[in-house]
């Protein structure tokens, strides 16, 4: 019965060796098939004059430049949005953002290949302040999942900081949360646009959050 029961432990512990393997071994596949190369900009929004400030009224939504950062705040469901002047192609987004407002019913995150700063157009990788994540297609108005809202852990809920990355490269789009990769999916409709950031309350409540932080990297894609 002991032999038994040794052989049984030695079976789970293998078993679970394995499970580990496989599974860190999915997400350095997942990262490693696009590098991050030159740095194209990195900003901490300390220069007023690198990004916009915008006030809409009507809509309910703010862009502000302030001592902690890029702030976007909106009081519907109507996104705030703000992007840069430079058309990227392929590139690797990352910020540090921290929400401000206490309704966790919300959305905010990053946006590459936008089609101008007029136009909420492109590819948006968003959290949620009760760690929801999805990644989203803009176009003339209609919004369609790419990753639909799914629940991770790996978001820090409430009024608290996260770290974003976003992948575009080539038709393969991925966010990750504080180090995990969270969602991903293909698609082909932009190739390039500009970057930058978006947010969304909800009919719950406002949403106001502060970006830290901007790093933009040429994408590598892996050939293999």
């Amino acid at each position: 019965m002991q032999k038994e029961s040794s052989y049984q432990n030695f079976i789970f512990a293998l078993v679970f060796l394995l499970s580990v393997v496989l599974v860190a071994c999915t997400d350095a596949a997942a990262e490693g098939e696009v590098a991050a190369e030159e740095v194209l900009l990195e900003t901490d929004f300390s220069s007023r004059e690198e990004w916009p400030e915008k006030l809409d009224m009507e809509a309910g939504t703010a862009v502000l430049q302030t001592d902690g950062g890029y702030e976007l705040s909106s009081t519907s469901d109507a996104y705030a949005w703000s992007f840069g002047k430079e058309v990227y192609e392929d590139v690797v987004l990352e910020t540090a953002v921290r929400q401000l407002s206490p309704e966790p019913n919300n959305a905010y995150g990053l946006v590459c290949r936008a089609g101008s700063s007029d136009s909420r157009n492109g590819y948006y990788f968003l959290i949620s302040g009760d760690g929801l994540v999805s990644i989203r297609r803009v176009e003339r108005g209609i919004t369609s999942p790419i990753f639909d809202w799914t629940p991770n852990n790996a978001v820090r809920q409430g009024e608290r900081a996260n770290q974003l990355r976003a992948i575009c490269a080539g038709n393969r789009l991925a966010l990750y949360v504080n180090g995990q990769l969270v969602a991903e999916g293909t698609d082909d409709h932009f190739t390039q646009g500009l970057a930058g950031f978006a947010a969304s309350g909800s009919e719950d409540g406002a949403v106001q959050v502060t970006f830290e932080n901007l790093t933009i990297r040429a994408a590598e894609m892996s050939r293999q």
